[in-house]
């Protein structure tokens, strides 16, 4: 197949909206786009994160296997003086990838899927210990939006389904997750664009 890719956005907007979910349910080769909408963050002295969540799925015949790749573009903007606070940075935001589904049917087993050192974690259940943002980072086995600035292999794996056409059921359904906890940062918004590309592996 080809190399469609995902384009994930996370944006900060000026309402109270949860930062949400997406699914993605298209498996054409084609360009798709899941978008988090992050609400409005008051600051706060707690423990409680934003979450969300992106679902799609991967489709590969190629019996090398397949590889998908990330990389983020990460924007602030300052919606007043700074006046010695700290900016919402890419640090903060926490992104893992927690559940690789192979359950749809023809999906070849057994599975060799692989996910890279410090994503294979869930952001939304990490505890919050002292009011500041609780990722560290890939190394740190917390990845954050800040390890995809440059463009990383994040997930491998053997043949998904040799029989893969498109608009079959055969796939892997991917399971992306974020948290972010808000803070008494300076007044700002910002976007993230996360693209992922799949492509012949390893």
């Amino acid at each position: 197949m080809g190399s469609p890719w995902l384009v994930i956005l996370l944006a900060m907007a000026a309402t109270a909206a949860a930062f949400g979910q997406g699914k993605i349910t298209d498996t054409s080769d084609a360009t798709l786009v899941a978008v988090l909408a992050m609400g409005t963050l008051t600051p706060a002295n707690t423990s409680t994160l934003k979450t969300g969540q992106v679902q799609f799925r991967l489709r590969n015949k190629n019996g090398g296997g397949y590889r998908l790749d990330a990389v983020a573009v990460f924007t602030p903007g300052a919606a007043a003086t700074v006046n010695g606070g700290d900016t919402i940075a890419a640090t903060d935001i926490g992104v893992g990838i927690t559940s690789i589904d192979s359950t749809a049917s023809l999906v070849d087993q057994p599975r060799t899927d692989v996910i890279l050192a410090g994503f294979s974690y869930d952001p939304t259940t990490v505890s919050v210990i002292n009011g500041l943002t609780p990722y560290t980072n890939a190394a740190g086995g917390k990845a954050t939006l800040a390890d995809l600035l440059t463009s990383k292999k994040i997930l491998s794996g053997n043949r998904i389904d040799s029989t893969a056409t498109l608009g079959n059921p055969n796939y892997l359904l991917i399971t992306m997750k974020f948290g972010f906890l808000p803070q008494y940062f300076s007044p700002s918004s910002f976007s993230a664009v996360i693209t992922l590309t799949i492509s012949n592996g390893p």
